[in-house]
């Protein structure tokens, strides 16, 4: 190392407040605050005597003192005793929690199947704002069909709604979503199938007992009333639907006439409905066909 470098590290270390290595020592820190404990003391010490000596030329002064004193002494044991009785005392126990409330979609037996039929505007959100409504309520919707309509789409739920929801609150719900001339009424658990199987099974019923077919048409239908009749209603004609009322050509002559309070038929419906009619029709043509056939061969 050459000279000047050294007198840079004799500077160094002869610097005020610099010990080895650079670190400096805490000497004027540890001064000060033994001067500020001492002047706390004296400043003290100087008030309780100036206290006690003012005190004492009173005839009242040694009796006070004692007082004081004894008072803070009882204060001071009487705030340790509770508090070392509050340590001793057993803490009560956390309260058990509150058990949920029972919902009763759970409880057995706590639901009703409902046929809904109702009238939906044909537009963007009509849907999903009925199916809202009716889940705000607990229902369930097991089943649904849309069948498009002349003006307005006609929405067919099969759906389980809790027992303590009347029928009365279930149409006002459906009303505020937008629904139309709502139609509830009770279903039964046998009418959980959809649209085709129903209507196989309907179609399997009339080729064994072909007197079915008005029952027929109410289940696919919904229709309130069904009537056999020789002509049309005035304003109909044979295959014709207005509104809430439609009129089929029956098999054998005549006309059948569906009625239905609220929700009108819709062209699907009618589609349905006459196609059971043919069928109908066939397998009467077909059993008067072989009834002839078997008189021909008798001898």
């Amino acid at each position: 190392m050459d000279q000047r470098g050294r007198d840079r590290n004799d500077r160094t270390r002869d610097r005020p407040g610099t010990g080895q290595g650079g670190e400096h020592a805490p000497r004027r820190d540890f001064v000060g605050r033994e001067l500020l404990e001492i002047g706390a003391l004296l400043l003290t010490a100087g008030a309780a005597h100036l206290l006690v000596l003012t005190l004492g030329h009173h005839g009242h002064g040694p009796p006070l003192l004692v007082t004081a004193g004894a008072g803070f002494i009882l204060v001071g044991f009487l705030h340790r005793w509770r508090t070392h009785r509050r340590a001793l005392t057993p803490r009560p126990a956390a309260p058990a929690p509150l058990p949920w409330p029972r919902d009763p979609m759970a409880e057995e037996g706590a639901e009703t199947l409902w046929r809904i039929r109702v009238g939906v505007a044909d537009v963007p959100g009509g849907l999903a704002t009925l199916t809202t409504q009716l889940a705000r309520l607990g229902v369930n919707i097991r089943l649904m069909q849309v069948l498009p309509g002349y003006v307005d789409a006609v929405d067919e739920f099969l759906a389980s709604v809790p027992r303590h929801v009347a029928r009365e609150r279930l149409a006002d719900a459906v009303v505020r979503a937008g629904g139309r001339d709502p139609v509830i009424e009770p279903a039964d658990a046998h009418e959980l199938i959809d649209t085709t199987s129903r209507t196989l099974a309907l179609v399997a019923e009339l080729v064994t007992e072909p007197g079915t077919l008005s029952a027929a048409l109410l289940s696919l239908t919904g229709a309130d009333t069904v009537a056999r009749l020789s002509r049309p209603p005035e304003g109909l004609a044979a295959d014709e639907v207005s509104g809430p009322v439609m009129c089929l050509a029956a098999p054998g002559g005549g006309v059948l006439v569906l009625r239905r309070a609220g929700v009108p038929f819709g062209p699907v419906e009618f589609a349905r409905c006459r196609a059971l009619v043919d069928v109908a029709a066939l397998l009467r043509r077909t059993g008067a066909s072989r009834e002839a056939g078997s008189e021909i061969r008798e001898p």
